[in-house]
Formats: C-alpha cells, structure tokens, sequence
C-alpha cells in the first residue's frame, strides 16, 4: 500500500447535502467508497463460537470519564450507557478501563476492582435489561453483546492528574504531542510486564463474574500493548526488538493465561486492534521497513497479518480494527473538519483518511481466517451517509459488523434508526467539530458538545 495519493493532499470540509454530491467528490479524488441503498444486511445476525450477535451494528468504546474516583460507573456513566442500550446495537464495547488504580488516563477513568466488582455486576445487570428489551422490540431473538475493554494506559499515564508517561520507548515527538519530557515518568521493565500479564487476567476474570459477554485486551491508539507491537528500539527485553515475537508477547500471553483461566465457549476474548500507526519505521506497527519517512509511514501489513495468525491460534475470532493515535495526528484516527484547540487542520482530505482506514480493514478481513469477524472503525465522518458505505461494505464482504464511536456521542439511537427507518437521521449526525476531543484532551466528562444539551455547557 503507497502513502497518501496526490489527489487527497488538499484539505476540504464536509460539504454534502446528497449522495450525488459525495459520489463526485470520491470521483474526483480516485478513491474507491461503494455505495449500497439496501439496507436488510444490517439485520442478519452472525455467530461466533457458542454466541450470537444479533445484528451488524457497534458502539464503539469512547471514553467519557465521567467514572467515579473508585473507578465505578456513576449516573453520568450509567446515562451514556442507557441511551446506548437504548438505541438497540448489537455490540456495546465499554470504553477503556484500567488495570491499574493509581495509573489511569484520568482520574475518572472507569477501572474494575475488587471493592467495586459489586457496582460492575449492577451496571452490566442494568445495561443488558435495557439492551435485550430494545433488540427484542426491533425484532431480534438473541441477546445483546455487552464487552468490556481492559486498558493499561502506558505512555498517557497519570498519577492523579500528572502526566506521568509509562513508555517502551522514548520517542520525542510523541512526549511533545502531550507536553512531557525525557525526565517525566519512566521506561517500563520487563519484571513490570511480567507481573502485567497476571493483573490484566484477573481483570478479565472480574469481568467474567460480574457478567459481561467478553473482554478486549487493548493493543490500539498508542496505548502500553500498541506501543509495545511498535517496540523495536526495545533493546535487551523479551517484549521488544526486532521479533514480532517478543513485541506481541504481552498481549499473547494475556490472552493464552485467559484461555486456561475463564470458560471461552461463552466468553469472548478479544482486541481492538491498531493495524496501522503512521509513524515511520523503526517506529511504528504496520508500517514499511524505510528509513527516513515522513508522517504518515507507508502502509506494509506484513507484521499484524502475522500477528492475526497468531492470535487465531490463541482462539481469539473477533477483531475490531483501528489504526493510528488520537493523541498524535489524530486525523488517522478520528478524521475531522474542525481541529479540536491547538490541533493543526488535517493535512489530508478527511475523505481519504476513512477511505484510508476502510481499506485497512477489508485488507486485514480478505487475509484473515474465514471465520474471523472483523469489526470496522471510522465511518463517523460519514454522517448520514454513513449507512450507503456501511452496507456496500457488508454486503461485499469487506467487513462483517460496523462500529461508530463520535455518532455514539451524538446520536445514540443511530442503530434503531437504520434498522427501523433505513437512514440516520441527519440533524443528529457527528459534525465532526473535534468537541468531544476537546473535552477528552482537557480530562472533562465527555460527551456531544452540539447534539447532547447536557455538555453543552
């Protein structure tokens, strides 16, 4: 795959009232985004393992800290995830919670404990209810997919609310992205990793027995195990180098030490997967072997194909695909039309940074095991549009599920819309303004700026 096409290198907002209008901007840029106007493949369910989701559409995990100080949900926390249960998606993926209480991304950063293992149970108890009344209301017979993600926030650490950066590596323009220097935190060791492994399998034991479907070992968005797939400058550890080997092997062992530990015929152990960093070579996951490259690095998926083989032997059949990091270049993450303050403009039409990820995706799901769901990322950009592409791209099998994380924020019963009305309500879509970043970069509850009147403020 080459770097950014010389038609995408100009900036343009979002600009388009019809399909027609869309239709000749990708034309004009030569990229390829099909468009589909039958929209039945959103109902059809499909199964993994022993489970089966009942319907192609996610929330995907963003994070709203708005947790309370023991890492439990709050009634904001509970809110958030209530207009999602209510708006009948067949996965909710549960936003980043720490392994670790005195190292979080926030001091509001969910985190499951002992102590509070009793709230968790409520709260899963309390979201299902809602989410199987709704899916069962729209038509569908199996029960929702309610997934924890599990988190160790590595170089975006804090101890309260100080950075405090828990690298692999150092690398100087991502501690300039987030205002730290070489003094501030630390490199982790090997013997710190080690003792990772058995926290981070508790976590996903507590999250078993107080009733969630599945839990995501988080290797994305420039977070401890995604930076550690980028580790190669990692020298003298077993967890870095040149070997894809010792790069993936916290996350490998994570999830071997679950496979013997929780019952995963009905437990799905999975990970949000960040194929894709940007940052140029020796740096960077899914990157070509070049030296001296610009952001962004060209694209080689050499490395997470191999690493997807690897995880398909560990049992893992769910794979939700991401690429880049929203705290460095966002745009490859979260494409935008408004940088959140401070940010720089997209150097890139937004257009090109979704075809980007789309085509990510269906290039890890055309070389993955055929029975390996693959869940895509980034279609917020698409606003109401998003529903042509989305059904284009199941149909032609180039993902199975697609999950929207900002249209979350902003239109929580974005599923309920497409499944009953065939559309996505244009006056409730993500405008992509960068808001919801805003408030994340400045550590404050998150939620839709425009769309939601409570965050208004």
């Amino acid at each position: 795959m080459s770097k950014v096409p010389q038609d995408c290198e100009k900036f343009e907002p979002f600009s388009y009232n019809s399909l027609a209008d869309l239709k000749l901007t990708i034309k004009k840029l030569k990229i390829s985004l099909s468009m589909d106007d039958n929209f039945e493949c959103f109902k059809q369910p499909i199964a993994l393992n022993n489970i089966e989701i009942p319907n192609r559409l996610a929330v995907q995990p963003m994070e709203g800290f708005d947790a309370q100080l023991d890492g439990s949900p709050s009634l904001l926390t509970l809110r958030r995830y209530k207009r999602y249960a209510n708006g009948g998606a067949g996965i909710i993926w549960i936003e980043a919670t720490s392994i670790l209480e005195e190292f979080k991304s926030n001091p509001h950063q969910l985190v499951i404990t002992q102590r509070n293992f009793e709230k968790f149970k409520r709260f899963v108890r309390y979201l299902r209810k809602i989410l199987d009344d709704t899916l069962k209301t729209l038509g569908f017979d199996n029960k929702g997919i309610i997934i924890l993600q599990l988190n160790h926030s590595g170089r975006y650490s804090k101890k309260g609310k100080k950075n405090y950066p828990i690298r692999t590596y150092y690398h100087n323009d991502l501690d300039a992205a987030i205002n730290v220097n070489k003094k501030e935190g630390k490199i982790i060791s090997d013997e710190e990793l080690i003792k990772l492994e058995d926290i981070w399998v508790k976590k996903a034991e507590l999250a078993y027995n107080a009733g969630f479907d599945g839990v995501d070992i988080k290797a994305c968005h420039g977070y401890l195990i995604s930076e550690l797939l980028s580790a190669r400058t990692k020298k003298n550890s077993i967890y870095g180098g040149y070997a894809l080997e010792n790069r993936a092997r916290l996350l490998l062992n994570v999830i071997k030490k679950l496979n013997n530990s929780v019952p995963t015929s009905d437990f799905i152990i999975t990970t949000r997967l960040g194929v894709y960093d940007g940052i140029p070579y020796p740096y960077g996951f899914g990157n070509a072997k070049l030296q001296n490259e610009n952001f962004p690095a060209t694209i080689d998926l050499s490395e997470p194909f191999q690493l997807i083989q690897l995880l398909y032997r560990q049992d893992v059949k769910l794979l939700n695909i991401s690429s880049g990091n929203p705290h460095y270049k966002p745009f490859l993450t979260r494409p935008y039309d408004i940088p959140a303050a401070g940010a720089e403009k997209p150097p890139e039409h937004p257009l090109c940074s979704v075809n980007r990820m789309i085509t990510l995706t269906s290039s890890i799901k055309k070389n993955s095991p055929k029975d390996m769901i693959i869940i895509g990322s980034g279609y917020s950009y698409l606003r109401q549009f998003a529903i042509n592409i989305c059904s284009a791209l199941i149909t032609n099998g180039m993902v199975d599920i697609c999950g929207l994380g900002r249209m979350s924020f902003a239109n929580p019963n974005f599923p309920k819309q497409i499944l009953q009305n065939q559309k996505i309500d244009k006056n409730k879509v993500c405008i992509a303004c960068s808001k919801c970043s805003e408030l994340m970069s400045k550590g404050k509850n998150t939620g839709c700026m425009v769309r939601d009147p409570l965050y208004k403020s």
